[in-house]
């Protein structure tokens, strides 16, 4: 779905190592590789990531969180 949304290009580019962290009631988290991909998503993608994640969880994603992936855990 977020290949449609956003164009194989640009989900190769910014997508590429993303893995979904948690979803903490409406707040989803998704670690991205680095912080720029983190920015970029941030500033022009959030509500299509958002959209996606309630499409696929069929819940609502209030917020998405976009985190450099160093901040995961050595063990996830």
């Amino acid at each position: 779905m977020l290949n449609n949304l956003l164009g194989a290009w640009e989900y190769d580019r910014l997508c590429l190592g993303m893995k979904v962290a948690e979803m903490n009631e409406d707040i989803l988290c998704v670690f991205v590789s680095n912080e720029r991909c983190a920015a970029e998503i941030e500033a022009g993608h959030a509500d299509d990531f958002a959209a996606a994640a309630e499409y696929i969880l069929k819940r609502p994603v209030r917020r998405v969180n976009f985190v450099p992936s160093y901040f995961s855990s050595p063990l996830s």
